[in-house]
């Protein structure tokens, strides 16, 4: 089954970019430019995994951090599902607080093709065995 992927960054470049690398990986990506277009899409849909900027732009000139977000995708319909957070290294101490805020994974820019994917790959395989699907059994 494919895996659905929710994408936001208000970055078209890296839109594009993130749209090919998971694409061509065999998932299927909807990308986002802001908070009110990811929550339409959280509200419209199902997804396997988040992967957002630290900063999610919202109505201008507002700003959401991703660790804010966090508490929107727990109100959702599907509130487990991992959120990773791809950004600059600011800090050990950074890291380790986004971390410890519920965010599952987080990929340090810059990264390689390579990494980006194994990344998602191991996060949606925690995932699955953490919080594995219910198998329905149908009479029919």
């Amino acid at each position: 089954m494919e895996k659905k992927i929710l994408v936001i960054t208000s970055s078209l470049a890296e839109q594009v970019q993130l749209l090919l690398l998971l694409t061509a990986a065999g998932y299927t990506p909807t990308c986002c430019e802001s908070l009110p277009s990811a929550l339409t899409a959280l509200e419209s849909s199902s997804f396997d995994a988040i992967i957002t900027d630290p900063i999610i732009m919202d109505t201008p000139p507002q700003k959401m951090t991703a660790v804010e977000f966090v508490s929107l995708v727990q109100k959702t319909p599907n509130p487990t599902t991992p959120i990773l957070v791809m950004g600059d290294v600011i800090s050990l101490q950074y890291i380790m607080n986004t971390l410890r805020s519920g965010i599952a994974r987080f990929i340090p820019k810059p990264f390689t093709p390579t990494e980006f994917i194994e990344t998602v790959s191991a996060e949606l395989c925690v995932a699955e065995h953490q919080h594995p699907q219910k198998t329905i059994i149908s009479n029919r």
